[in-house]
């Protein structure tokens, strides 16, 4: 949220953020003792120029963080936050206390939630927001688009339907003012103490769509089940593999072994689908490209959930193309096939190399 006080960022913070933004970064990492590196097309670059000074850093920390982020920094060593400003945009901090002062990990987000046709998803996944019900889960690594996507997601939702849309996240990245729906937006932490107690309370203020923003622990993941299996439309966000097999063990690993059997009948009962994301750099240097591994519930998939078979859905996935599922390496292959990824590239991300042919 963009700050109400004249407080700015430091100039050479705000020179290098624009900097980052020119090199069309994704991070940027500031040690003052180590110096500055920015993140491009998933590739960590150090910058040859010296770090802000301490006292820049520090100016920056005492700017960004308010009250909550920066008590936790004082107890904890490390807090997160969101800030903005006309100049540098919206960014996700991350400050950690060193040895020889703070450490900065800056992600830099969109100005504006990105349009979904412009994220190159393939088309099913636009329909994903128009369910009614069930649980759709977002999968990937850190940085692999999850929160963007969900956010593109949730604004065509937004415009294009009337309905509740509600998000709990930690921290909010992308704002989402009223459209034709109605949007209430929760910061766990702040206005929630955590994910669970925010979604069942939720549950009572009349939602039609949940965004949870991270599925971190089994409190979590059974008021993500609870919410889906109340009707709801609900999108979980998963840190993960981008292979779905491994997804769904990681979402059914939350939960303690004496509950998992449960919670795979629940998943199975109310799942509806499993977007799995990687970013890929370009061939041409321009940025990146997503590659996504998608599942659409179904009988067969219902069924191999139900009964712990997570192994035996790649079959599912290579067979279903027309339906709209893929692989991850079918989603590489069809973007080398394109030009917009050199295959070495792509047989780097891919767990299963071989089968992605020139």
């Amino acid at each position: 949220m963009t700050k109400a006080h004249d407080d700015s960022v430091p100039e050479s913070l705000a020179n290098l953020i624009e900097r980052a933004r020119s090199a069309q970064a994704t991070d940027v990492h500031v040690d003052a003792a180590q110096g500055v590196a920015f993140r491009v097309a998933s590739c960590i670059r150090r910058i040859s120029r010296a770090a802000p000074a301490h006292e820049d850093i520090q100016r920056f920390v005492e700017v960004a963080l308010e009250r909550l982020p920066r008590a936790r920094l004082d107890k904890l060593g490390i807090a997160d936050t969101l800030y903005a400003d006309d100049r540098v945009g919206a960014l996700r901090v991350h400050v950690s206390r060193g040895l020889r002062g703070y450490r900065l990990a800056i992600r830099l987000l969109a100005r504006a939630v990105p349009d979904l046709s412009t994220l190159r998803l393939p088309a099913i996944v636009a329909s994903f927001g128009e369910y009614r019900y069930g649980l759709i889960l977002l999968c990937g690594p850190s940085g692999s688009g999850k929160t963007t996507t969900a956010a593109s997601l949730l604004q065509r939702a937004n415009e294009s339907s009337a309905r509740h849309v509600v998000t709990f996240e930690a921290p909010i990245e992308h704002v989402l003012t009223w459209g034709t729906s109605v949007v209430t937006q929760y910061e766990v932490g702040r206005d929630v103490a955590t994910y669970a107690h925010g979604i069942r309370g939720a549950l009572r203020a009349d939602p039609d769509i949940i965004f949870i923003g991270e599925l971190s622990d089994d409190d979590a993941a059974a008021a993500c089940l609870q919410a889906a299996e109340s009707g709801h439309l609900v999108l979980g966000a998963l840190d993960a593999p981008p292979d779905v097999p491994l997804a769904l063990n990681r979402f059914i690993g939350l939960f303690p072994v004496d509950e998992q059997q449960r919670a795979r009948n629940r998943l199975s009962d109310n799942l509806r689908a499993v977007l799995a994301l990687r970013l890929v750099p370009a061939s041409d240097g321009s940025g990146l490209r997503a590659a996504a591994e998608i599942l659409l519930s179904n009988d067969a998939v219902r069924r191999m959930v139900r009964d712990g078979a997570l192994h035996t859905l790649r079959s599912v996935l290579a067979a279903n193309k027309k339906a709209g599922m893929q692989t991850l390496e079918m989603s590489l292959g069809d973007l080398v096939s394109a030009g917009d990824v050199d295959l070495e590239i792509a047989r780097s991300i891919a767990l299963y190399p071989e089968e992605i042919r020139p």
